[in-house]
């Protein structure tokens, strides 16, 4: 499937600070499954091995998980223009809409709706104005209460989510302390300036907390489990339905009832078990490789 990906601006200066999680994560994915035929139109360097290490410090949350994860690719980024008037690609998808909507105008003139996708990745609940343009429309925040448009649009929105790069999934190290480090209710315990050491805590740790920040889907959820550690979820039971449907929310609700319960002597027998289901089903639905298949699927699903 060759698709265009638009989810920088054409004119971005070189290297600036990009790192934009939905956006990244899908983009990431459908590398993975379909190579150099994702054009990214404005190559997000950032994502890349080739990136500068020096830059890195400057990116959103230092860089960690989405960059330098893909190979330099022999993707053709050339006459973008004249091949939308081809029709030279399969699909456009828009990887982040309140941040880039370039060309906007002359792929809504040569391509139908449905082979249009627009992403919002933002944290707010809010749809997106550009919902009324009748394309594809994948929300990651998406709760039905708050948006009165959803349901004269619900033919063509579906709920995407964050997800762990497929190549970067670790698993667990002999667990050595209780509770990782890193915990988000402590700002003053985000002391890691390396992906490595960052992943290391969780690794040979056998618990570590989570929780919503400004939406409910973190990247941190996603983390915690590809490095097999267990998450411990404050108020998981109260996600709304639509958001982070592929997450793990029945198990990791298990896991937190026992917890605030004080039975760490349950969670401790039935440790190996929990974990090993937890990252079957991470494998089946978290990576970013599973999270572009099942975009593809809902793309197809409304192609119909």
């Amino acid at each position: 499937m060759k698709i265009l990906y638009i989810g920088t601006n054409v004119d971005k200066p070189p290297f600036e600070p990009l790192v934009d999680y939905q956006n990244d994560c899908l983009l990431i994915g459908l590398k993975e499954l379909f190579g150099d035929d994702v054009v990214d139109a404005s190559r997000r360097d950032h994502l890349y091995k080739d990136f500068p290490d020096d830059l890195l410090a400057k990116q959103y949350g230092k860089g960690f998980t989405v960059c330098k994860t893909l190979e330099p690719d022999n993707t053709d980024r050339t006459d973008i223009e004249q091949k939308i008037r081809n029709k030279f690609f399969d699909l456009v998808v828009y990887g982040s809409i309140s941040r880039c909507t370039d060309y906007l105008e002359l792929v809504k003139e040569k391509y139908n709706n449905n082979q249009i996708v627009m992403v919002d990745g933002d944290d707010r609940t809010q749809m997106n104005p550009l919902i009324k343009m009748e394309t594809i429309y994948m929300k990651r925040e998406l709760v039905w209460e708050d948006n009165l448009q959803f349901e004269k649009h619900f033919g063509s929105v579906a709920p995407i989510s964050f997800a762990f790069p497929t190549s970067k999934v670790l698993g667990a190290l002999p667990k050595k302390q209780r509770y990782a480090v890193n915990d988000p209710r402590k700002p003053n315990s985000y002391i890691f300036t390396d992906e490595a050491s960052y992943y290391n805590d969780y690794r040979v740790s056998k618990y570590a907390f989570t929780m919503k920040k400004a939406g409910w889907d973190c990247l941190r959820h996603y983390e915690i489990i590809a490095n097999g550690c267990l998450p411990l979820f404050d108020n998981i039971a109260n996600i709304p339905r639509y958001i982070m449907m592929k997450f793990p929310k029945a198990l990791v609700t298990k896991i937190i009832f026992f917890a605030a319960n004080k039975n760490f002597e349950y969670l401790d027998e039935n440790y190996d078990y929990l974990s090993s289901e937890l990252m079957e089903h991470f494998m089946k639905h978290n990576t970013t490789k599973a999270m572009a298949n099942n975009f593809i699927y809902n793309v197809k699903r409304f192609q119909r």
